[in-house]
């Protein structure tokens, strides 16, 4: 096998990503790619951001052999995000990075990226590529909060996207006829990327974007949170809500609970 590439994977802190993207640019690396990250050892704080993404960058096997890749990850201290590298034959890796991101149905609403468009028909877009925030629509997580969000509102509500990331959530309520939608991130990089999403897809004026300290937030219709489970757990929200009977996709389920009248 003639090796074509050489990929590396590693799993970075969402809040380092930008700083290691440019990195691996200046060490030569041709493509970078963030992915959703899974938070099965992830290690957080206040647990109001996904912390992790799954980086994976493309270099050219012409220029570059295993052992400066190593030489890379051991002089920036690489070692710690479990960095693994995989020889690769050549192909189109645009196509192979875009084909894993079409654009996706949740009811109402179609998120399509920038190479795969939404149904002539479809009367609620969001467009949105892959980038350093959580939240694509790829991860069941975000699809099950999606489906809530279209099965639930039918125009003129308030809602709270806590934990907003890429503001995903946030930007199909407004979409789908939220009056006004407020996004937390304790990741500044995060609001960023949120108040450019909202720009593109024309709803800006709708979104409010904060840091959870400069927050002022008011009483909501609808407050979501896709979040890391434990603190969510720790809150306990059971006293205070009425449950209903949890949605399961693949191994994730989504919680939906009404506020108690009086609490």
């Amino acid at each position: 096998m003639k090796i074509a590439w050489w990929q590396l994977d590693m799993r970075v802190p969402a809040t380092a990503a930008a700083a290691i993207e440019a990195q691996l640019l200046d060490a030569g690396a041709e493509a970078v790619t963030f992915l959703e990250g899974d938070d099965s050892e992830a290690v957080f704080d206040e647990g109001l951001i996904w912390q992790n993404s799954q980086c994976q960058a493309l270099f050219p096997a012409d220029d570059h052999n295993e052992a400066i890749l190593q030489r890379l990850v051991r002089d920036n201290d690489w070692q710690q995000f479990a960095a693994q590298f995989t020889p690769l034959e050549e192909q189109d890796w645009v196509a192979a990075t875009q084909a894993a991101f079409p654009a996706r149905c949740f009811g109402r609403l179609w998120i399509a990226p920038s190479w795969d468009a939404a149904p002539a028909d479809a009367t609620r877009v969001l467009h949105l590529d892959p980038g350093q925030a959580f939240g694509t629509g790829a991860h069941a997580t975000t699809a099950l909060c999606l489906r809530f969000l279209d099965a639930r509102i039918r125009g003129g509500e308030s809602l709270i996207d806590y934990g907003c990331g890429s503001g995903i959530l946030a930007i199909a309520g407004l979409l789908l006829g939220v009056d006004h939608a407020f996004g937390v991130d304790t990741d500044p990089v995060a609001l960023q990327v949120a108040a450019a999403n909202a720009e593109s897809n024309g709803v800006s004026t709708g979104l409010q974007l904060a840091l959870p300290e400069n927050a002022s937030l008011p009483m909501a219709d609808i407050l979501i949170a896709n979040i890391l489970a434990a603190p969510l757990l720790a809150l306990a929200y059971r006293p205070y809500f009425d449950l209903a009977a949890p949605q399961h996709e693949e191994d994730w389920s989504l919680l939906y609970g009404q506020r108690k009248i009086g609490v």
